[in-house]
């Protein structure tokens, strides 16, 4: 697999502080790797959990030294599908990372989930941990969070990272959302997402990690708190809408997608990247919804140097 970077422009282009009480040993989600889960993970000591002025109680990690580095995760999926890029991030960044709203260890709330309630609870997680401003990355909803986050608290994003994102579910994404509420409204959870697996991860992959593939559904089904609340986080995919206020990003910002991304197909991640003032394109060849996972070794050179290169 190879990247390709275009600008809008038409250019190509764990520390000794640190103290972790171990507490379960899991199988990540889709990567399917063996990891401890930490009681206490925040520098110092303490249990990783914060109440936040949403009402909600979040879980979270924070890892490494250096500037601060958010990462937010998609639909459905915990902090541990961020594994590949944190055992390498860690060494330049402190690395802060979370279940969002009603995934993994986090509470669900209640009533309608949206992405503007989701970046209003990544603000309150920085607040809380007394993060003033960070580089921010988001994957799938985390990254639709991530551009809630830097519009509505431009103070907080140092700079902003965009993967298989969108601005606006309209046309196929629709069409694709619409399909996800209605297998969670019809099947039961492991059904619904055997099918919801085609759209994430690329048939190559699924040829070379079958058992990686089961991993992901396994730890879904197992970790995900309801049916009802996943199709209330999909709700809030298909409510999305940023691409009118996009151009207000000021923060320097890089977008990525894979060329088979059936989740987000690239032409969403196109939209975003014209829509944000000097931001950053880079296709990544044959890859698909969840390259960060299929590949952590192209994924991490190109955001660390995106990182570099935008240094405070």
């Amino acid at each position: 697999m190879g990247s390709r970077l275009r600008r809008n422009d038409g250019g190509v282009a764990a520390s000794d502080g640190d103290r972790r009480i171990g507490t379960a040993l899991e199988s990540c989600q889709v990567c399917g790797q063996r990891r401890w889960y930490y009681a206490g993970s925040v520098r110092g000591g303490g249990v990783p959990f914060v109440k936040l002025s949403t009402g909600i109680d979040a879980f979270y990690e924070q890892e490494g030294d250096g500037p601060p580095l958010v990462l937010i995760m998609g639909t459905g999926l915990d902090h541990g599908c961020w594994d590949g890029q944190v055992a390498e991030y860690r060494e330049s960044y402190e690395c802060i990372r979370f279940d969002n709203r009603g995934t993994g260890r986090t509470g669900s709330g209640d009533g309608e989930v949206s992405t503007r309630l989701m970046a209003e609870d990544t603000a309150s997680l920085m607040d809380e941990l007394g993060i003033g401003r960070a580089h921010v990355s988001g994957l799938s909803m985390g990254s639709c969070v991530a551009q809630e986050l830097a519009l509505s608290r431009p103070d907080l994003v140092e700079t902003l990272q965009l993967h298989g994102t969108w601005g606006r579910a309209h046309g196929y994404a629709r069409r694709k959302f619409a399909a996800q509420v209605r297998l969670l409204e019809t099947f039961d959870l492991r059904t619904a997402y055997e099918i919801n697996a085609l759209w994430f991860l690329t048939p190559g992959f699924m040829h070379r990690h079958p058992e990686r593939v089961e991993a992901q559904i396994d730890a879904i089904v197992s970790s995900n708190q309801s049916s009802e609340n996943l199709v209330r986080l999909y709700k809030a995919n298909l409510r999305h809408d940023t691409l009118d206020r996009l151009h207000r990003i000021a923060a320097p910002t890089l977008v990525t997608v894979g060329t088979f991304d059936l989740a987000l197909p690239p032409m969403y991640s196109q939209e975003v990247a014209e829509a944000i003032p000097g931001s950053e394109l880079v296709l990544f060849e044959g890859g698909g919804h969840l390259h960060n996972i299929e590949e952590p070794g192209e994924f991490n050179a190109v955001t660390l140097d995106f990182l570099r290169r935008h240094a405070g």
